[in-house]
């Protein structure tokens, strides 16, 4: 297409946006230019409007390009590339958001059968842009009441469980039991052009990315339901990390995950969590790590500077399942550990103070690390098992 020819499609598609024409016309508008095929969907990839060229139509088409689509690559703006078969091209570009940071409102597609779609990139990202105004302003009222729901419930903003299920109702928002929360920094790219790239890597998991302002960074939802969705929710973060920066250019991206809630109105504690996490993981372990809250530890109480207790929330939830075990098979399993830790980790030491074998001590150290969940030769597991003793002793000297 000429300049001319691009001013000109310009202009109508102006005149189709003023005259409440609808995306419907817009995508007749460039199918015809195009002499092809325009396909146009919101944000989820959902139906809104499809158009054939009137001088002849160019075969079966895909019902969606969801599963074609790949962040577009550097150079290509907002637009992404597929063939879709032998002699069928695709193009997709995002409609643009109306503010920077927020989610795009749609997809328009553009399928040509038999020439070269690469001419055409410029004319259908004038079609996306009108059709992303024309999306914004029919649909900006409830854009604008979802992105306030979001906002006003990752801040802790409502005062109970009833009160957040009418305003999710209201605003067409389908709620899951509980959520885990993940922040994801990218660097090389910005929050806005992987967004999209990392919604669609972590669907498996049915993670939502609310559009809200994130310092910068990129927030995730997992949805959870049964326990296992946690760790499920582990293993999608950290397939984002390894595979978006390729799809999408970038340097490298890191994930900070919050704990698991089992109120949603504490949601905004695991978004809080994830935040800390962010910093703390890129800090200690690198970029492209992830890091969830609950491995931090006591490290990440430090950085917080808990209070007395705080401190003392830790302290009992890290060693109350051992506390427990003791009390229930009477064995002495906690006193083994302090032992173990008070000689210097010297295993026949221990073994002469309780007058037991050297084995008998293995044997009661495996026990510990798998109640605890923890390997007591790893630095950060010790690090958080001490302290949590240390803390537990200052409290009371009853055990």
């Amino acid at each position: 297409m000429t300049a001319d020819d691009l001013a000109e499609l310009a202009e109508q598609a102006a005149r189709i946006v003023a005259g409440g024409g609808g995306v419907k016309a817009l995508a007749q508008l460039l199918a015809d230019a195009a002499e092809g095929a325009v396909l146009v969907e919101d944000d989820q990839w959902r139906h809104l409007a499809l158009a054939e060229w009137r001088g002849g139509g160019v075969g079966p088409l895909p019902s969606s390009f969801a599963p074609f689509h790949r962040a577009p690559a550097p150079g290509d703006g907002r637009v992404a590339r597929a063939k879709i078969d032998d002699r069928l091209a695709a193009l997709c570009a995002q409609m643009p958001s109306a503010i920077e940071g927020d989610g795009s409102p749609g997809y328009v597609t553009l399928f040509v059968r038999g020439k070269s779609a690469q001419a055409l990139s410029a004319a259908l990202r004038v079609v996306a842009s009108a059709a992303g105004v024309e999306c914004l302003r029919r649909g900006a009222g409830r854009s604008q009441t979802r992105r306030a729901f979001w906002d006003r419930f990752l801040s802790g903003g409502f005062p109970d469980l009833a009160a957040l299920k009418d305003e999710a109702t209201a605003v067409g928002v389908t709620l899951a039991p509980s959520y885990v929360a993940a922040l994801f920094d990218v660097e090389g790219a910005s929050p806005t052009s992987v967004r999209d790239a990392i919604a669609q890597a972590l669907a498996p998991a049915e993670a939502v990315c609310p559009p809200v302002p994130a310092g910068g960074h990129v927030l995730a939802l997992f949805p959870v339901r049964h326990q296992a969705d946690v760790a499920r929710a582990r293993q999608a973060a950290a397939n984002a990390v390894k595979d978006v920066p390729i799809a999408a250019g970038a340097r490298s991206m890191t994930c900070g995950l919050g704990n698991h809630h089992a109120d949603p109105l504490d949601v905004s504690r695991s978004f809080k969590e994830a935040r800390q996490a962010l910093v703390l993981g890129r800090r200690l372990h690198g970029r492209g790590s992830v890091t969830p809250f609950n491995d931090l530890g006591v490290c990440a109480l430090l950085h917080a500077g808990g209070d007395r207790d705080a401190f003392a929330r830790f302290a009992d939830a890290t060693i109350e399942p051992l506390v427990a075990y003791d009390r229930k098979h009477k064995t002495d399993l906690l006193k083994t550990l302090r032992l173990y830790f008070d000689v210097g980790e010297n295993v026949k030491e221990a073994a002469e103070r309780l007058s037991v074998h050297r084995h008998t001590i293995f044997y009661r150290l495996n026990q510990i690390s798998q109640i605890l969940k923890v390997d007591l030769h790893a630095p950060d597991d010790q690090l958080d098992v001490r302290a949590a003793l240390a803390i537990r002793q200052m409290h009371s000297d009853d055990e």
